[in-house]
């Protein structure tokens, strides 16, 4: 049998893509076959594995080695299993089918699982012994707290069985293949018979030959087919004939055509010549176009092939359709082909979280593109990297998507870069310890936790008393130092779910969460302080400092973590107060003490730019002539609500804020300029015959514009310098004595006099009264007040009375208010004399009466 030539081409046709349908499906179903195949062991190895992890916990947790390996002996059995092995929370192998020992590669994986995040999971790793590869599952046992279950699969037994499988469905899918081309062949010639029968036919017919046409009884196209070619028959022959007489007919014409025609082309071949010149210029145009467009596509493909980020076209199920080298290298992969051939499902399996890839494709089909979309990648070997990837979606003319063409760029790098700079800006460089923005974070989710359960938790803030100290002796290496050792205690101090934060300077601050009574704060509060007082080894110094702590214990009621922090630093302050190295825990009191400070402190500032102070005068009395000598400027503040406040109510604020500078340079220009006009009143001889008494604060020793100032308003009033007694503390002196000792010269080249206010209640050395340029000594009102009938303070008295004496100082005494403690000091050859015995504090009007009549007189 012979098929005709016209089923030879189909059938060849047929055969190849018989072929390839075969082909194909027989690799699709033998990948797959192999996939699930590969799976199902996979999963065989992991329910194994979960089987002992859970079945077996009861042994494992008693660490019954016998048990435990009689049990996993039954486990190598199973087909493919062909070793298990049991180990600790620590990596110590508790039992394992091992003969006789354990290969030093299982022993690696056993120690390093314990190590690995995510230890809920299964892990499934491709092992190698002694040439031969097995499938290793390691299951935790209670998500890693009582240990991992090690499995091997031998990928041997499992290839074996996919082969012989594949095998299997390659000889079915050849035997079908085989009976199908049978099959198609004896179709083909059964067909091709009548048709051959009509082929011969058809030729004699070409040579004239109009015989019987050959009977075919089919009643099909192709016995239509005969019948119509045998009545076509004579007619043909009749046709012939005519056709042949009308053939000779239109050669003849045709002649007579040719040579019209002959005439026509010449004219249109000079035609065609212009035109042929005009199309060979358009060639030549072509061509540079051409040539263009051939180098911007090189240019493009040469900067897409070399371009250092990832560049991709990729179908909606999540093929890559084209990649650049740069994405390759991205991605792990040796080229495009590789990674192209490799991904078959981005989704799954290069996004980490798989999710991700539902969210670009949401945002792509909202907004058609996608900008700076950062994920998580798996490269080949397994290694994660931050990527950020750019997207648009391209589609047909109908709207649907033909592919998606982006960018991917590895920010692996900047990702740790960023998370370091936010450790940088959440964390103390100095001592690695959280810093204020970041407690203040942990505090506001503590108060949130509180709010919605019954959440109790305390503030502590914390300030060392003597850092300032280290810093001036030691340098400020070793202050550095004294606040990273405090730091260490403050974390043995603290719990793990305690956030311990510093706040620059010597400040911390300890949030304790989860506490159960109020107590637990107290007790860390305590440890705290007894171990900050423990001594720190610094540079080969024994360092010793303390703290003070502020508690905040009750912290419902608050809705900002500001407030919180805001209350345990008054506390904090108040334990200060008290004698520091303690803590004090906050109560509503403190706060409203706070309140009004702030609120005076406002009031002061305000009172200083209206200059609502003013001055009044306590005169200094000569008990010889019972006279006024001078007068003591003492400021008042003529509040507008409260009236009248004494100076022991603001001097102190005042000088916590700084506006003591200001107090004190209104009552010096207003004192001087006063006493000035009332030396012009009692027409005074010289400027020492009635004197001015000027309190300044300890604050201006720290300046060197005192001096200036005192300078300045001596200079405006007109007033004499020997008419000027400059009035200060011991403190004063004490505080910083060199840096004293230069302005205390400075105001004795100016003219005017020293006075030490309140001799004898401060804690300097009598050698100072011989250091200083000490003038006049004013005994404390404290000693004076019992000088009548305390044998202790008139001896004090005496004894200062004969210092001054012997030193040549004028001594002059204060609080003097009954005739006892006068009569006293007229007895001891005192002479200079303040108190309400004579005087209260003036206004300027009392006093011009005073003078008035004092002239008089």
């Amino acid at each position: 049998m012979k098929a005709p030539k016209l089923f030879v081409k189909p059938l060849l046709f047929m055969v190849v893509i018989f072929g390839m349908i075969a082909v194909v499906t027989s690799m699709t179903f033998s990948n797959q076959l192999r996939r699930e195949m590969t799976r199902e062991y996979e999963s065989k190895a992991l329910a194994l594995a979960r089987s002992v992890a859970e079945s077996d916990i009861a042994t494992i947790l008693s660490q019954d080695a016998g048990a435990l390996q009689g049990r996993i002996d039954q486990y190598l059995t199973i087909n493919a299993v062909s070793y298990v092995l049991v180990a600790d929370e620590n990596g110590n192998v508790l039992a394992h089918t091992f003969v006789p020992f354990i290969p030093d590669q299982i022993m690696r994986l056993v120690a390093e699982t314990p190590h690995v995040e995510n230890r809920e999971e299964h892990l499934l790793r491709d092992v190698v012994l002694d040439g031969k590869r097995y499938l290793h599952v390691s299951s935790p046992i209670l998500s890693g707290l009582a240990g991992d279950v090690h499995i091997g699969m031998d990928y041997a037994v499992i290839d074996r069985n996919i082969h012989e499988a594949v095998l299997e469905q390659q000889v079915v899918m050849l035997i079908l293949f085989g009976a199908s081309l049978l099959l198609v062949f004896l179709f083909v010639v059964n067909i091709s018979k009548p048709l051959r029968l009509l082929t011969e036919y058809a030729g004699r017919v070409a040579v004239k030959d109009f015989g019987t046409v050959p009977e075919i009884n089919s009643t099909d196209e192709v016995g239509q087919l005969a019948k119509a070619m045998e009545a076509m028959t004579g007619q043909i022959s009749e046709l012939v004939g005519s056709l042949e007489d009308r053939v000779r007919q239109k050669t003849h014409e045709l002649k007579e055509a040719r040579d019209a025609l002959r005439q026509k082309v010449e004219e249109r071949t000079s035609e065609l010549m212009r035109t042929n010149t005009q199309l060979k210029i358009e060639i030549a145009e072509r061509k540079v176009i051409g040539d263009a467009l051939r180098k911007a596509e090189k240019k493009y493909r040469t900067i897409f092939e070399n371009a250092v980020e990832g560049i991709y076209q990729s179908s909606y199920s999540g093929r890559f359709q084209d990649t650049n080298p740069a994405l390759a290298r991205i991605l792990g992969y040796k080229s495009p082909e590789d990674l192209m051939s490799s991904v078959y499902d981005i989704g799954t399996q290069m996004y980490v979280d798989p999710d991700r890839r539902k969210e670009f494709l949401r945002l792509i089909e909202e907004r058609n593109e996608v900008k700076n979309f950062v994920s998580k990648m798996r490269k080949r070997d397994g290694r994660i990297i931050w990527v950020a990837e750019n997207a648009r979606k391209i589609v047909d003319e109908s709207g649907n998507i033909v592919c998606f063409e982006g960018s991917i760029e590895d920010i692996t790098m900047r990702k740790k870069a960023e998370d370091q700079l936010k450790r940088q800006a959440f964390h103390d460089p100095l001592t690695g310890l959280p810093n204020r923005a970041l407690f203040l974070d942990h505090l506001r989710m503590a108060m949130e936790r509180s709010r919605r359960r019954k959440h109790m938790f305390a503030v502590l803030y914390m300030d060392l008393d003597r850092f300032k100290v280290v810093n001036d002796s030691l340098g400020h290496d070793a202050g550095d130092e004294l606040l990273r050792g405090v730091a260490r205690v403050l974390e043995q101090c603290g719990r793990s779910v305690d956030t311990i934060a510093r706040f620059g300077g010597d400040e911390f601050a300890i949030l304790q969460e989860e506490i159960s009574a109020p107590k637990d704060a107290i007790a860390i509060a305590r440890r705290i302080l007894e171990g900050v007082r423990q001594p720190f080894t610094i540079g080969g110094n024994e360092v010793f400092t303390s703290a003070s702590l502020g508690i905040v214990l009750k912290t419902d009621g608050y809705d900002r973590p500001e407030a919180l922090l805001r209350d345990a630093d008054t506390a904090m302050y108040r334990a200060k107060e008290l004698g520091k190295s303690r803590f004090k825990v906050f109560n509503r009191k403190m706060h409203d003490q706070a309140l009004q400070l702030m609120e005076l402190e406002t009031d002061l500032r305000r009172a200083v730019d209206l200059r609502e102070f003013e001055v009044v005068y306590q005169p200094i009395v000569q008990l010889d002539t019972r006279q006024v000598c001078g007068f003591e400027a003492l400021v008042r503040w003529r509040h507008p609500e409260h009236g009248i406040i004494g100076p022991g109510d603001f001097i102190s604020l005042a000088e916590d804020t700084g506006l003591i500078y200001a107090i004190d340079n209104l009552v010096l220009e207003e004192a001087c300029a006063q006493v000035k006009r009332w030396q012009t009143m009692a027409g005074v001889a010289k400027g020492s015959d009635l004197t001015v008494n000027i309190n300044i604060s300890g604050k201006h020793f720290g300046q060197s514009m005192l001096a200036g100032q005192i300078g300045r308003a001596l200079e405006n009033s007109g007033l004499s310098a020997d008419s000027l007694n400059i009035e200060i503390t011991e403190s004063a002196l004490m505080d910083n004595p060199s840096v004293a000792e230069e302005i205390l010269l400075q105001l004795k080249d100016l003219g005017i006099h020293i006075c030490i206010d309140d001799f004898g209640t401060g804690y300097s050395s009598l050698s100072y009264l011989q250091r200083f340029p000490i003038d006049v000594v004013k005994v404390d009102r404290s000693f004076i007040v019992a000088v009548d009938t305390d044998q202790d303070s008139q001896a004090i008295v005496r004894t200062v009375f004969s210092l001054g004496e012997s030193m040549g100082l004028k001594i002059v005494a204060e609080g003097v208010e009954t005739s006892g403690q006068l009569g006293f000091l007229e007895r001891e050859g005192c002479r200079f004399v303040q108190g309400y015995f004579f005087y209260k504090p003036l206004t300027v009007s009392e006093v011009d009466h005073l003078l008035e009549g004092q002239r008089r007189g």
